[in-house]
């Protein structure tokens, strides 16, 4: 009886300390602070006429901008679009115009800690010129258009390998000798500082396969005069093709500009003095596909 009692007494204690120990440690009922993983949702910067998104790397903290339109760094404006939950230390303005020429650094404050991020700009050295600017700009020499309209040249068709027609649906830009066409201005309004020039032809060295034809450029102030003097243009390349082959035909015709004596031009033409016939030789050109290239200087 007596050791039935003290086994209840120990018990009894045990209760006691415990019920007295949970009482004194409280619980802790608060939320753990978590860090915001991605404290930049977004940041966009002002290219010409554009606007481009960032590609943002949490892990290196970087924030990493490719402009193509803009011509400086020195004055870049951005806009960051921060998470609710983070908050910016520094600066603490979200639209922001940034000397990018160097790496410019932006703390947040992620709610475990203020944490840093680089941002970095480049402009590429060249760019593609963007061809839904170009529009035919018909003078009064020019050659009549025959079969398809001259958008045809600038709406991305074109053949990787001889006699494929049917995949740019037989369409070719077709006239008896020479056409003028406009390529738009940059963001600014200034003229593009030719890098290449690439012709992609329709037939593959026969019937009118241009085999030596010109580019001429039109290089002084203002509009063309309507009349298409050929003493108001200025030539800026001979294109001869007539050694090319057959493996040639997927590159087209190239010409290349160094970059000290690029051509800034807006208005364009192309003139045959040649093609692939040969009885009689005639001046007659069809092509499928026109693309530029422009420096960035």
């Amino acid at each position: 009886m007596k050791k039935l009692f003290l086994y209840w007494s120990i018990i009894l204690c045990s209760g006691i300390v415990l019920f007295s120990s949970c009482s004194d440690d409280k619980l802790d009922e608060s939320i753990p602070l978590n860090p915001v993983l991605t404290p930049f949702k977004a940041v966009t910067a002002e290219d010409g006429s554009e606007f481009v998104n960032a590609e943002i790397s949490d892990k290196n903290k970087t924030i990493v901008l490719e402009l193509f339109n803009l011509k400086s760094l020195k004055e870049v404006k951005v806009k960051l679009n921060v998470s609710k939950r983070a908050k910016l230390i520094a600066p603490t303005d979200t639209i922001l115009t940034l000397d990018l020429t160097k790496p410019y650094e932006i703390t947040v404050n992620n709610l475990y800690g203020d944490v840093t991020y680089t941002i970095t700009a480049s402009i590429p050295e060249f760019i593609f010129i963007d061809k839904s600017k170009f529009m035919a700009y018909n003078l009064n020499n020019d050659s009549p258009q025959g079969g398809d309209p001259m958008s045809v040249l600038w709406d991305g068709g074109y053949m990787s390998k001889p006699e494929d027609y049917a995949s740019i649906g037989y369409r070719n830009y077709w006239t008896t000798s020479s056409f003028t066409f406009d390529i738009g201005t940059r963001y600014d309004g200034s003229y593009y500082d030719l890098k290449q020039f690439k012709v992609h032809l329709y037939w593959a060295y026969t019937h009118t396969c241009p085999k030596e034809y010109e580019l001429w450029g039109y290089m002084l102030p203002g509009e063309p005069p309507a009349s298409g003097d050929w003493s108001d243009w200025t030539k800026l390349a001979d294109i001869d093709n007539s050694s090319s082959t057959i493996t040639d035909f997927a590159e087209g015709d190239n010409v290349h500009f160094e970059k000290d004596d690029s051509p800034s031009v807006r208005y364009l033409r192309i003139i045959n003095r040649q093609n692939w016939r040969t009885s009689p030789p005639l001046t007659n050109i069809s092509i499928c596909e026109l693309s530029l290239w422009a420096w960035n200087k």
